[in-house]
């Protein structure tokens, strides 16, 4: 199965026509790391459009809640019930507590970005009843592989960026107002020293999201992770809109249908390096 995060409910056909079983969908309040919001009104527009065109449809809820929000956490849960979508991806422990209030921890995927590393780690969310649990990117093949072998329910984001540091903090605003300056957009970038590429930032109302400097793909890795059992593969087209999305989703089932080698696609703007690189790096080496 091949899942992508769409930006527009216009899209859904041509989605679909080149090979996409599920949308992720963000919405207002509950989401994170995504720049096109959805009201919740529209949630009951965004499942019949989905029925209507055999697509699935998840929802991204991966928000932080603070105690304050519980409320609203719990009304958008209630919604859920009746809307009936397929999945919702969280990384707050307080959403699967609302979600077994409500009856819908069969329909969660557990979404933390950089935490799940092992197999017992899978399993501990497996045991809790949840639909699936998303790998950290900075895996290398060889660990998503061994951990396939006991849990091949997980789920791998294929391609786009990724996450590799989230703060609810405004840390560029607080940057900016300590050198007296003034925010004047919400994207940025950012150069470490120990690294030559940059980095993706943007700051909006949930905090301070900091990026992959180039998105990750897995043209030469799909059919190996295929081969070892694993059917849910991501496509997060943050930074891309949804034609593209749709162009990676043709090619990659391509890549399954093996009518393209996809160990002959060479992309500058996108890289498979962390398939290759050793998660936990020592002081000295790096």
């Amino acid at each position: 199965m091949i899942i992508s995060t769409i930006q527009n409910i216009g899209s859904i056909p041509m989605m679909k026509e080149n090979g996409i079983d599920a949308v992720i969908v963000s919405f207002e309040n509950v989401s994170l790391r995504s720049q096109h919001m959805q009201p919740a009104s529209m949630l009951g527009q965004w499942k019949e459009q989905c029925a209507a065109h055999g697509m699935k449809l998840y929802i991204n809820m991966l928000k932080l809640f603070m105690e304050e929000e519980m409320p609203l956490l719990d009304q958008f849960m209630e919604t859920l019930r009746r809307i009936e979508p397929d999945g919702i991806y969280y990384a707050d422990e307080g959403v699967y507590e609302s979600a077994e209030k409500y009856g819908l921890c069969g329909k969660l995927i557990y979404q933390p970005e950089t935490l799940v590393t092992s197999t017992p780690d899978v399993r501990f969310y497996f045991d809790l009843g949840v639909q699936s649990v998303s790998l950290a990117h900075e895996l290398s093949l060889d660990e998503i592989l061994h951990i396939a072998k006991s849990e091949p329910a997980i789920e791998v984001l294929i391609h786009g960026y990724f996450s590799i540091l989230y703060s609810r903090r405004p840390l560029v605003t607080n940057y900016l107002h300590h050198i007296g300056k003034e925010k004047e957009k919400d994207a940025f970038s950012i150069v470490e020293q120990t690294r030559k590429e940059p980095m993706p930032i943007i700051e909006d109302e949930t905090g301070t999201h900091v990026f992959s400097s180039v998105p990750i793909n897995s043209y030469a890795q799909i059919r190996h992770l295929y081969e070892a059992g694993i059917r849910r593969f991501r496509i997060d087209n943050l930074f891309l809109d949804d034609k593209e999305a749709a162009a990676l989703a043709k090619t990659y089932k391509g890549i399954l249908d093996q009518k393209i080698d996809g160990s002959s696609i060479k992309e500058e703007n996108s890289s498979a390096r962390w398939y290759s690189q050793q998660t936990v790096k020592r002081k000295e080496n790096v």
